[in-house]
């Protein structure tokens, strides 16, 4: 592995409730990028993170486990996280050295007890973070519900980035409001195709990428200015200040995902 310097290391911390799939998300992000070429799972007791004899027992992570990846020029170290309040110390010192976290919302219960347990933590030190609701491929993964769940407790700061088009059992499409293209993901996982969004959801996917332009230009001045005279942002744009707002806690991104099946995008 090449040396970095500390412009290009970054420490995320995957934050969220027990059962929520931090730990292969963890398995997915080292896979995509190529750090191992085999990804473990929670019954095969073989995943890279909970390697532990009490946590492959239990089912769920004990200890907080740090890994790495490389990508796009940057070592990402990656800080898998207990979700069980019993475990918060693990928890506290990950978030003491994290740039970022992720938090992985369950898309059956939404921003449920576990998860503001969590977020009390995560608030405490003002990283910040990315919402992740996963396992919409899940039977009963209800985006739409997890989502106004995610926005009654955190408020209009939760800025949408995502939505799924077939969620449940068949989901491998999902609607990207920054790039405003549809992914679609192969049967076995792995990058998707880019294809145009479909005209029945043009409406739905314009009004939410005006949103998401206005939450933007909300964060910086001189892209406020550049909204006035344009009407609109480009991508780049949209990307400096949503990343600003993120860096003051004025915006959570929500993405969509599965990781069980590897289908992410941009998280």
């Amino acid at each position: 592995m090449k040396i970095y310097d500390n412009k290009h290391i970054k420490n995320i911390a995957l934050l969220g409730a027990p059962k929520s799939g931090k730990t292969l998300l963890a398995e997915d992000m080292l896979f995509e990028a190529g750090i191992t070429h085999r990804r473990g799972t929670i019954e095969g007791k073989n995943t890279v993170s909970d390697y532990h004899e009490i946590e492959q027992e239990r089912g769920n992570s004990v200890f907080a486990t740090p890994l790495h990846t490389e990508w796009k020029d940057y070592k990402i170290n990656i800080i898998d996280t207990p979700g069980l309040d019993d475990f918060a110390g693990e928890m506290i010192a990950s978030l003491r050295v994290a740039d970022t976290c992720i938090m992985a919302i369950n898309a059956q219960h939404g921003f449920e007890v576990g998860s503001e347990l969590v977020w009390n933590y995560a608030e405490q030190f003002n990283k910040p973070v990315i919402l992740a609701i996963n396992q919409m491929d899940h039977p009963r993964a209800d985006f739409e519900s997890s989502l106004q769940s995610l926005q009654a407790h955190l408020g209009t700061k939760v800025t949408q980035m995502q939505y799924p088009l077939n969620q449940g059992t068949d989901f491998n499409e999902i609607v990207d409001l920054l790039k405003m293209v549809l992914y679609r993901f192969p049967t076995d996982g792995g990058k998707p195709e880019k294809l145009p969004i479909p005209a029945s959801e043009k409406e739905k996917a314009d009004r939410l990428h005006n949103e998401l332009v206005d939450k933007a230009a909300e964060n910086d001045e001189k892209l406020m200015e550049k909204y006035f005279e344009k009407g609109t942002l480009d991508e780049d744009e949209l990307r400096q200040g949503l990343k600003e707002g993120m860096i003051h806690h004025d915006v959570f991104p929500v993405f969509v995902m599965s990781a069980k099946k590897i289908w992410a995008q941009g998280v």
